[in-house]
């Protein structure tokens, strides 16, 4: 491949001379001395080997071969511009995409906004609902590229990377027929009564904080499990933020072991590595940021 032997700086000063008519105006135009100018147009001339202006004094007109160039000078200076307008546009232009996947205790109003905020980015989210052991399986073949799950406190070692994102507070919510009307509900009871759960958790913490009944029903369809609730199936240790009190004849329960503090933790999980990808390594950005103003939406709304 042959290289060029003048450069774009000394075609764009021949163009602007060429167009305006003295160094002076062109300087003026380029933001550059006329001094630069002049020594751009020479160095120009020196590599062509023949004069493009001939001068009289102040006075520059274009040369036979000079003529002959400015129709050329311009139509690349045009297309230098086009270039310029698609460089600066190319992140805008281009979409992006991210496959995420989330916990059913993730809030909905935070992924709502989250997919808006990614994509005034132009970062496309695909996005679905599954349980941790499902999310990490996911992640491992490469199906997803990001998981929102609930914390296990355990080792990943070095084959997942992991970020705490937020809390979710958690009650417990039955049909209000279901448990007698003195509280509070004792274990014995709820143990007794078929427990509404969300995902499987069979490791660790949350096996021990999430399982307490004998017989247990699984969905990760809230509206199954409103429908569940709501018809005295079962009771449920639910996010606060799903609102269940809102749900017919569906209210919060006291239980011997306690209402306060009980809460769950959301991490962030990924491969390592996967932070050289734009679309991921914005969305790690952006998750914290996002979930802190969803939960102020949310408290908001609480109160």
């Amino acid at each position: 491949m042959a290289y060029l032997s003048f450069t774009f700086a000394q075609i764009e000063a021949f163009s602007t001379v060429a167009a305006l008519g003295t160094v002076s105006q062109a300087a003026k135009q380029l933001g550059k001395d006329r001094a630069t100018v002049s020594e751009l147009i020479e160095f120009l001339e020196a590599a062509l080997g023949y004069a493009l202006f001939s001068r009289q004094g102040r006075t520059l007109a274009l040369t036979p071969e000079g003529q002959r160039l400015k129709r050329q000078a311009a139509l690349l200076m045009r297309q230098a511009q086009a270039f310029d307008a698609a460089a600066r546009h190319v992140r805008h232009d281009i979409s992006d995409e991210i496959s995420l996947v989330y916990d059913p205790f993730v809030p909905r109003p935070f992924l709502c906004r989250l997919i808006e905020t990614l994509a005034e980015s132009n970062i496309r989210v695909s996005a679905w609902s599954a349980a941790r052991e499902e999310a990490e399986a996911a992640l491992a073949c490469g199906a997803v590229q990001l998981a929102l799950c609930q914390a296990r406190n355990r080792s990943l070692g070095s084959e997942m990377a992991w970020r705490s994102v937020g809390v979710v507070e958690l009650d417990f919510y039955a049909a209000a027929s279901l448990f007698a009307d003195e509280q509070p509900v004792s274990l014995f009871e709820l143990a007794s009564q078929p427990q509404l759960v969300m995902h499987p958790a069979p490791d660790g913490v949350a096996a021990k904080q999430g399982r307490i009944a004998d017989r247990t029903f699984y969905t990760n369809d809230r509206t199954l499990l409103r429908h569940m609730l709501e018809s005295g199936q079962g009771w449920a240790f639910l996010p606060k933020h799903f609102a269940a009190t809102s749900w017919r004849d569906v209210k919060a329960i006291d239980v011997e072991v306690g209402n306060l503090a009980l809460s769950q933790m959301i991490v962030m999980l990924w491969k390592p590595g996967m932070t050289i990808d734009f679309a991921v390594s914005e969305a790690i950005k952006i998750v914290p940021d996002v979930w802190a103003e969803s939960a102020v939406t949310l408290a908001g709304h609480a109160g």
